[in-house]
């Protein structure tokens, strides 16, 4: 299991991978290399048959020429060595073959490049034919000097120069891919694997404290990478604790709703008989008291069916706007310390497409946040709650209404208005949390939405959202409006 780690792991791949290209950067610069190394080796020939040159033609009757020649030719590879004299060609060294191919390499001009052709054509080839190399003479009065190379000691020389520097390669390569890898194992590798062990535990068991990574206060990416862990730890932990509450919470909403649904059946019981009274105030009071039993029950209902998967589908019907919010915030002020003076803006004649318990909830709950917040104030100045709204075209043939709640309270902290539309987040206008959540969701059930628009020590604007009805309808057709 340890062989099999190692060698797929990543420290590994590095070492491979640095081998791999320092060999392929020593084969890009082998090719320049070998081309100087044959100008190189075909100088230091020149130059040896220069020495000789002077030796044997410089000193007549020149006793040790004949070994000194044989020496010359057994060390260099050299067949023949030839001067120009006064447009006669004299041999100094050697015989040239006669049918031989040649390839000629001047080597007079000094500021000539290496033949990087050339150089490539010798390893390559197969070693036949000789090299004619032109060169400058050291003996007075000569006007050029010649040697006769075979191509084949070229060849070998070239050769045994590659496996020198393939050897020295491999072992730059070797040693370079060590450090490397050393290097990458200390600073990324073990920390990584660190880290990917405490996640593999926090994987298993995520409450579990087991495998916690202490951080190291680094400045790289490493080290940002054990912050963003250990706050990702902290944060899951606290929403599965949570979530564990808010199972045990939904347990007992559920139980509770249950209840509760069983005394409003027995309540809507007394308010049906109240309806039918003969006295017109009871009856309208008892036609109140069955929407707001009737309104309980379906929101009992909706709390014990909260946990299922499917969406409940907004009823949608054709509400007169200005009746809507008017009855909600009759519900909501009545009773309020201190008293709250409500101002109802929305045109009389304006239409929503709408569930009318849906939109009831809406507006209910905005109208009780605000009447909440405003008997919290200490201040001489009245408690104010209005509604304004108009009716804007989103396409052809389509509307929307602009409802605005807007009340002269505190207005909301910046802390408060991170989490305004999240469940059972901390209120700032006291309660659960929940009303404003669900507000917004019922919204975008009926394809609108709610909104904070503004908020601060004048006051705070609500916007919701709901599909409008065009104003040149609904001048012309009576409205199906909920009383």
């Amino acid at each position: 299991m340890l062989e099999r780690v190692f060698w797929r792991g990543l420290s590994t791949k590095v070492l491979y991978l640095t081998i791999i290209f320092v060999m392929l950067a020593e084969i890009v610069l082998f090719v320049p290399s070998m081309a100087v190394f044959r100008q190189n080796w075909l100088e230091s020939r020149v130059d040896s048959a220069q020495l000789l040159t002077l030796a044997v033609m410089g000193v007549p009757d020149y006793q040790g020429s004949q070994t000194l020649s044989e020496r010359f030719m057994q060390e260099t590879d050299v067949t023949a060595v030839v001067q120009k004299r006064g447009g006669m060609t004299e041999a100094v060294l050697g015989m040239a073959p006669a049918d031989a191919q040649f390839t000629v390499v001047d080597m007079r001009d000094s500021s000539r490049l290496p033949d990087i052709g050339a150089a490539m054509r010798t390893y390559l080839g197969s070693g036949e034919g000789y090299l004619r190399v032109l060169a400058e003479p050291s003996v007075p009065g000569a006007e050029s000097l010649e040697i006769i190379l075979p191509n084949s000691a070229a060849k070998q020389a070239l050769v045994d120069y590659a496996w020198r520097i393939f050897a020295l390669s491999a072992l730059i390569a070797v040693l370079t891919a060590g450090l490397i890898y050393l290097a990458l194992s200390l600073m990324i590798v073990r920390p990584v694997k660190r880290l990917a062990g405490a996640l593999g535990v926090f994987r298993k068991d995520p409450t579990h404290k087991a495998g916690r990574i202490v951080e190291s206060h680094r400045n790289d990416e490493i080290g940002q990478l054990e912050r963003e862990f250990i706050d990702m730890k902290a944060g899951i932990r606290g929403a599965l604790k949570q979530q564990e509450r808010l199972a045990t919470l939904g347990m007992a909403v559920a139980k509770i709703s249950h209840d509760l649904r069983n005394v409003l059946t027995s309540a809507q019981l007394i308010s049906d008989r109240l309806a039918t009274d003969e006295d017109p105030r009871v009856a309208r009071m008892g036609e109140r008291l069955v929407r707001a039993v009737d309104r309980g029950i379906k929101l009992c209902a909706e709390t014990l069916n909260y946990t299922k998967t499917s969406e409940t589908i907004p009823n949608l019907r054709k509400l007169r706007l200005a009746s809507l919010v008017g009855e909600a915030a009759g519900d909501v002020i009545t009773g309020a310390r201190p008293k709250v003076a409500w101002t109802n803006n929305v045109p009389r004649g304006m239409m929503v497409m709408a569930d009318p318990d849906d939109a009831y909830r809406i507006f209910s709950n905005l109208f009780r946040n605000a009447v909440q917040a405003m008997e919290r104030m200490h201040r001489n100045t009245q408690n104010q709650l209005s509604v304004s709204a108009e009716t804007v075209s989103v396409g052809k043939n389509i509307y929307q209404a602009i409802i605005r709640v807007t009340d002269n309270g505190p207005g909301l902290p910046e802390r408060a208005q991170e989490t305004l539309f999240k469940p059972f987040s901390s209120s700032a206008r006291g309660g659960t949390g929940l009303g404003l959540a669900i507000s917004k969701e019922l919204a975008i059930a009926h394809g609108g939405d709610l909104r904070l628009e503004s908020t601060g020590p004048d006051g705070t604007v609500f916007a919701v959202v709901l599909p409008g009805v065009a104003k040149d309808k609904t001048k012309k057709k009576k409205s199906d409006e909920e009383e």
